[in-house]
């Protein structure tokens, strides 16, 4: 092990980040808003690129950050370089961040507009009242049969 991964405290090995697709609607936001409020997630944009972490931490990590399978740890372990890790590359820099829900809901807002936010909204939560009551109109069928 380095001495840069001995320092940093396996950061790397307690999170991890993919990849997700820009929201351009009022229910791609509402999606990304779910996924905030679940604990360890944050979103960030990254040169325009959108990414989800997720802090939860390796189960092959041991007590003193040391990998318990390093001889085969998986292919994306052996592509990480400690020289871009985050204990030596410092701030992102991110394009933004997202770590609660109303942080996204406010740049959704701004996104899509106040009166277009405000109308997808509506339109969203009229669709999800009308399934509701279908739902139960087929459920009071269902029972008096």
């Amino acid at each position: 092990m380095s001495k840069t991964c001995r320092e940093c405290g396996a950061k790397c090995c307690k999170y991890f980040c993919f990849e997700i697709d820009e929201p351009d609607t009022f229910e791609e936001f509402e999606d990304i808003r779910w996924y905030l409020c679940h604990e360890g997630v944050t979103v960030h944009i990254d040169e325009g690129d959108w990414y989800m972490s997720i802090d939860n931490k390796c189960k092959m990590l041991a007590d003193d950050n040391t990998c318990t399978i390093y001889a085969t740890h998986p292919l994306i372990c052996s592509k990480y370089d400690p020289k871009s890790c985050d204990h030596t590359g410092g701030d992102y820099g991110y394009d933004a961040l997202f770590r609660t829900p109303e942080e996204l809901e406010a740049y959704a807002r701004k996104t899509l507009g106040p009166a277009a936010y405000k109308r997808a909204r509506a339109k969203a939560l009229a669709k999800l009242k009308k399934r509701q009551e279908k739902k139960n109109r087929s459920r009071k069928n269902h029972r008096k049969k």
